[in-house]
């Protein structure tokens, strides 16, 4: 499980609409990491179907989806107003981390790949 910012897409291929990240530098790629199954479950009941529907993308447990600039734009706005309602600290800590990785992806015009 992680979350891939891509700084930019400077010789990056592309498996029909995601990104790649085997082999690009970490000054290209940013990578966080979740190990726990526990991360997986908070992310499949608070997250998976508020963003897919507000994205209208396709992210779901043990699948990848790739979440482009405008698609982070809207992401960001999610994020900030979750952040506000009561969450537990182990999901604040994801969605913090999220939402720094959205804003930026909106500034570089690129994207962020999830994979839960």
């Amino acid at each position: 499980m992680m979350f891939a910012l891509f700084h930019n897409f400077n010789d990056v291929e592309f498996w029909h609409r995601i990104p790649q990240r085997m082999g690009r530098p970490a000054s290209q790629v940013e990578i966080f990491r979740m190990t726990a199954d526990s991360d997986r479950y908070l992310l499949d009941e608070d997250f998976v179907d508020p963003v897919n529907t507000l994205c209208a993308s396709l992210i779901g447990p043990y699948d990848v989806d790739f979440l482009d600039a405008r698609q982070c734009r809207l992401l960001a706005g999610w994020l900030e107003a979750r952040l506000e309602q009561p969450i537990t600290p182990r999901l604040a800590e994801i969605y913090r981390k999220l939402d720094d990785f959205a804003r930026r992806a909106v500034d570089y015009n690129t994207g962020v790949v999830i994979e839960l």
